[in-house]
């Protein structure tokens, strides 16, 4: 193991366990941040092209299923339910298979999926990642369920968040996310936003924002 390896895996340890204490002492903002920087890091280093990576295909795959899992306890620590949570007990099994990701081969503890691997702009080509400002008052949120429709076009689920604006009198789409169809399995998972308008073909895909703002979905598949 190289020296840079050895470092990246300290400070992702030290960042885990920051995370984890912020959690376990209540300070849910602060754990919250802790968790979604370390999962941007992850994410990262998930999809890092091979001859740019110390990681293993499979191993970055492992560290695309950690990020995934921070995701999760990052939600649950905002959501206002109890149920089908990410406890912090279950994050704090994952800190072993991050300290020894280059040893470790034994099945992942959870059923999660790595953030799938999307082309996205560099930063050059971003025009721009953050949030629009824009004036509306009332009407429908983004998140709200009657502004969140799904479409179907060819082999993806599209989601659409949508929102009123009441001085122009009409709904624009804020952003969008979309599933690919081998991601379509029971259990929770996290998927980006893109920037509008909603490309269909999914050929120039632009994250909504440089935070590390996500979808989060927990399917039920039910056979007929």
């Amino acid at each position: 193991m190289s020296e840079v390896t050895r470092s990246l895996l300290q400070r992702w340890g030290a960042s885990f366990r920051r995370g984890a204490d912020f959690d376990s002492w209540g300070q849910l903002v602060e754990a919250i941040d802790e968790y979604q920087i370390l999962a941007r890091h992850l994410q990262k280093e998930a999809q890092a092209q091979h001859n740019n990576s110390e990681f293993t295909e499979e191993q970055k795959k492992t560290i695309g299923k950690i990020a995934t899992c921070l995701e999760l306890r990052s939600a649950a620590l905002q959501s206002t339910q109890s149920q089908e949570e990410f406890k912090l007990e279950d994050l704090k099994k994952l800190e072993p298979i991050l300290k020894n990701i280059l040893t470790y081969n034994k099945e992942f503890p959870f059923d999660v999926q790595p953030v799938p691997l999307r082309r996205i702009l560099a930063p050059g080509e971003e025009e721009n990642l953050e949030f629009e400002d824009e004036e509306e008052e009332g009407g429908a949120g983004a998140g709200s369920p009657d502004s969140f429709p799904a479409r179907v076009p060819g082999a993806a689920i599209f989601f659409e968040f949508k929102h009123y604006k009441p001085k122009k009198r009409f709904t624009s789409t804020k952003c969008f996310a979309f599933m690919e169809m081998d991601e379509i399995k029971a259990g929770p998972i996290v998927i980006e936003l893109y920037k509008k308008p909603t490309d269909f073909k999914r050929k120039k895909l632009q994250l909504l924002t440089k935070k590390p703002l996500y979808l989060h979905l927990h399917q039920t598949l039910h056979k007929e």
